[in-house]
């Protein structure tokens, strides 16, 4: 397993069918265009195609270019001589791949200089073109923000990497791996999850994705090494199933409509971990008597 597959885990449908087309587009020259939030893994999903193609013995280049200042991005992309550059004026290797995040941060001007060297210069011909964005690039279009032309010569073939709050299944497995990773790094023993502590994690939105789910074992590691993390050991944001904007906390049906199964099933696993797996709480907090609580936790199979 290659470094970037070890952070491509995940067994949830939908990101098995990513995996799953990241590997038939690997083998092509396609120029791809990967969708996520931040935080969701997109540099090592980029890495991966990279590490997968026939390109992998060349150089994998990676420019952010959130923020970057206009002038330094003319000087990468040969807006004064025609040769694509690094940052110390030293041409970048030509047959790799170039890796382009958050291309919707672009200037108007950057984003001139970026499709003058689509078109015109003989190194993008040379070059494996991957490009990110955590923003929408057709809304963006719409307000005439991001060059349509532009947007064609960066989307060949999508690939949309979901959120982790659509990965629940997948969460544990992350967990356990990352507790693992980061505790070999500090020497020290990984701590261990309740059952309700898991419970609230899976409950949680994670604005932060991969990269707050991360940070947060980081710092169980560091200060409940070799311990069993219980829910009053979480930050308070998890604890109250608090994920950024409280509106998101707010029902509304979609036009598409939802699983209410799933739903249901969700929710008592919300209350389970708010209570750290007191069932008379939760039913309280689910308005439900407790044997019906206990029937829907048997009918949904939910690990106590």
């Amino acid at each position: 397993m290659s470094e970037s597959t070890a952070k491509l885990l995940g067994n949830s449908p939908a990101f098995v069918r990513l995996l799953h087309t990241l590997r038939l587009v690997a083998m092509t020259d396609a120029g791809v265009l990967i969708n996520g939030e931040r935080g969701v893994g997109k540099t090592s999903l980029a890495q991966e195609l990279h590490a997968s193609s026939q390109r992998r013995m060349l150089p994998f280049t990676a420019i952010n270019c959130a923020g970057m200042p206009d002038s330094v991005f003319a000087v990468r992309f040969g807006a004064v001589d025609g040769a694509l550059r690094g940052m110390g004026g030293s041409d970048l290797h030509h047959g790799g791949t170039l890796f382009l995040d958050e291309v919707g941060e672009l200037s108007a001007q950057s984003q001139s200089i970026l499709f003058h060297f689509l078109e015109n210069s003989a190194a993008s011909r040379q070059l494996r073109l991957i490009s990110a964005s955590s923003k929408d690039l057709i809304a963006q279009i719409g307000n005439g923000t991001f060059r349509e032309d532009l947007f064609y010569r960066l989307f060949v073939v999508p690939l949309d990497l979901p959120p982790l709050r659509e990965r629940a299944d997948d969460l544990v497995l992350l967990l356990k791996h990352f507790s693992r990773e980061i505790a070999q790094a500090y020497k020290r023993p990984a701590p261990r999850y309740s059952v309700g502590a898991r419970n609230l994690l899976k409950a949680y939105s994670w604005p932060g994705n991969i990269r707050e789910l991360r940070n947060l074992c980081e710092r169980m590691v560091i200060l409940l090494a070799g311990r069993m993390i219980q829910p009053e050991n979480l930050p308070e944001e998890i604890r109250s199933g608090a994920g950024g904007d409280k509106a998101s906390l707010r029902f509304a049906l979609p036009a598409e409509g939802i699983d209410l199964l799933k739903l249901e099933g969700d929710m008592i696993r919300q209350a389970l971990g708010m209570t750290g797996g007191n069932r008379s709480k939760a039913a309280r907090l689910l308005r439900l008597t407790r044997d019906t609580l206990l029937y829907r936790i048997q009918k949904h199979n939910i690990e106590m």
